[in-house]
């Protein structure tokens, strides 16, 4: 495990101990947690984007079913 020094104004500060303080008291690795669980939010929030992005993607290029650009009118056209 490393560290990793980071600088807040005061009011970041204030906020992110507060944030800890609610949630998890006042005890040893709060604050740590508190920022391990925004991180696993954000990856969590990017997987979605990713999985919104590459959906839209697809239904934009639409999906190969096979009829090569044939449209059928009636369903027992495609049953011969």
């Amino acid at each position: 495990m490393g560290n990793i020094l980071i600088s807040l104004n005061q009011e970041e500060e204030d906020l992110l101990r507060n944030m800890a303080q609610k949630k998890y008291g006042s005890k040893k690795g709060s604050i740590s947690t508190i920022i391990k669980e925004a991180l696993n939010e954000l990856k969590t929030k990017e997987k979605r984007e990713n999985a919104k992005r590459k959906f839209l993607e697809t239904i934009e290029k639409g999906i190969n079913l096979g009829f090569k650009g044939k449209v059928y009118s009636k369903r027992e056209e495609i049953y011969d």
